[in-house]
């Protein structure tokens, strides 16, 4: 089932102009729509014009989007879309004049992507300062030049006392998704859905999309270029490197471990799906996934089930929240048993951690793919074939018997 949901920032002033223009002749065009390898996102022109359509997976439905993205040249002309002559199925999508100057991001990944364009200043509230990681950021959430959302009650009024230029939220179909109540407000708003998405590049592209809305298209598609030749081309390495180690060991498991991920809670294990980021970062980093051939999103087990496994698991990452063995012990004592626990090589993914409670995982490492596969191919495999440009003190895997 898909749900359009669509609307228009409240723009009196423009509409006021355009009461003495004369209707502009439709655009004859349809959207020309760029390739991109997201799931989640579209962007192209139309009729002269930025425009995006964001889609959010909820359940079993998909929120559909559509944002109009005019400079102050197109806008001079007129924000009224039907005035303008746009496509009808485009008269309610959500105007935005750009670039942006004020914008709430209450998520950390959207944070990620400001922060990587250098947009920090252009951050006026955040959902929580206590989660975010980047130090000055923090800092300023501390001292509340820069407001924490939260969402209580009073979240709303502190949204519309900012003055946003555009309000990023994003939605889990949870009990703490407030976009509707946002929604009913002349609040601009858009929901993204990066988190969704099931590879580490296709993660990064939604830095495409912010860099039309905040002017630095240029500076977002180089970032992209570059950091997909990295990821692609330590990828490649990895892959010639378990080839030829395939062909002088006899034992396939030393040239691609059986990685587990996940944890069990109440006697069932929660763990991604063979076609999740996790997965797909795992194999791209030499490793063999338990579940590789299953294409959900989400899988769950019993206990037992993933017990019956545990002589064969030579790394087991992402052990949910836990940040020590001692407290995957006093939940699941059975695990001990579990070979790569056994063996010591679990590895959880906040190696980077702000002042507070922030996970650089959610927030840095998405803008950085090349990295975080550097990062895990060295925890899966113990050495990692040599590339130049990679960064290697970016580690947001650690193995957590380390500290």
């Amino acid at each position: 089932m898909v749900i359009a949901v669509t609307g228009c920032r409240d723009e009196s002033s423009a509409q006021g102009n355009l009461q003495s223009k004369a209707p502009v002749t439709a655009c004859s065009e349809s959207v020309q729509f760029e390739p991109v390898v997201s799931d989640y996102f579209s962007i192209g022109k139309l009729c002269g014009v930025d425009v995006a359509v964001v889609r959010s997976v909820v359940g079993k439905d998909t929120l559909v989007h559509k944002y109009v993205m005019m400079d102050s040249a197109a806008a001079s002309l007129g924000m009224d879309l039907q005035h303008r002559g746009f496509p009808e199925e485009w008269h309610s999508a959500v105007v935005l004049r750009v670039p942006l100057n004020r914008v709430a991001a209450l998520s950390t990944s959207q944070v990620g992507y400001m922060l990587r364009l250098g947009l920090r200043d252009k951050i006026v509230g955040v959902s929580d300062g206590q989660y975010i990681v980047d130090s000055v950021l923090y800092e300023r959430a501390q001292n509340k030049s820069v407001a924490s959302i939260g969402y209580d009650a009073s979240a709303l009024e502190k949204l519309m006392a900012l003055n946003l230029d555009l309000v990023l939220d994003f939605t889990t179909g949870g009990d703490y998704d407030n976009y509707e109540q946002i929604a009913r407000t002349n609040l601009p708003l858009m929901l993204t859905s990066e988190w969704q998405e099931n590879t580490p590049l296709a993660k990064l592209e939604w830095i495409k999309l912010y860099g039309i809305l905040f002017g630095l298209r240029a500076q977002a598609d180089t970032i992209f270029k570059q950091e997909k030749q990295k990821y692609e081309t330590l990828k490649a390495l990895i892959a010639s490197a378990d080839s030829l180690s395939s062909l002088v060991s006899r034992h396939s498991s030393e040239h691609c471990p059986r990685v587990l991920a996940g944890m069990s809670y109440g006697g069932v294990w929660h763990a991604s799906g063979g076609n999740s980021f996790t997965a797909n970062l795992v194999r791209d980093a030499g490793g063999c996934y338990m579940w590789a051939s299953d294409t959900s999103r989400e899988l769950t087990f019993s206990f037992e089930e993933v017990y019956a496994l545990a002589d064969s698991v030579d790394v087991w990452v992402n052990p949910s929240m836990f940040a020590t063995t001692d407290e995957i012990l006093a939940l699941e004592p059975r695990v001990k048993n579990i070979k790569a626990f056994k063996e010591k090589k679990v590895f959880q993914n906040d190696g980077r951690k702000g002042l507070g409670a922030g996970n650089d995982f959610y927030e840095g490492a998405i803008t950085r793919p090349a990295e975080l596969l550097w990062n895990l191919t060295k925890c899966i495999k113990g050495s990692v074939p040599g590339v130049n440009s990679i960064d290697t003190s970016y580690k947001w895997y650690r193995n957590i018997y380390n500290f």
